[in-house]
């Protein structure tokens, strides 16, 4: 077994949390950029996970391709509470 990729994956994930705790505590916690920025990385992160470890990227590209609609769907419901919860 390859274990090559999913050291690979950790440290991806290691290095992007490490990023958005840099991002969080260098910025205004409050502020609208830093929330949608920790966000878009953690649908990354996801995507990411998705692809590798679950081995989408040998599925045919239909299959590929449905994965992107939930993760669209999960960004408009993120940003709808993101501005609901500003007001």
């Amino acid at each position: 077994m390859n274990y090559k990729t999913p050291v690979l994956v950790w440290l991806y994930m290691i290095a992007t949390t490490v990023g958005e705790v840099f991002l969080f505590y260098s910025a205004k916690p409050d502020t609208f950029s830093v929330t949608v920025g920790i966000g878009v990385v953690a649908m990354v992160n996801s995507l990411i996970a998705a692809i590798f470890l679950m081995n989408i990227r040998k599925e045919p590209p239909v299959i590929q391709y449905m994965i992107l609609a939930p993760l669209a769907l999960v960004m408009v419901l993120i940003l709808t509470l993101l501005f609901a919860l500003a007001q």
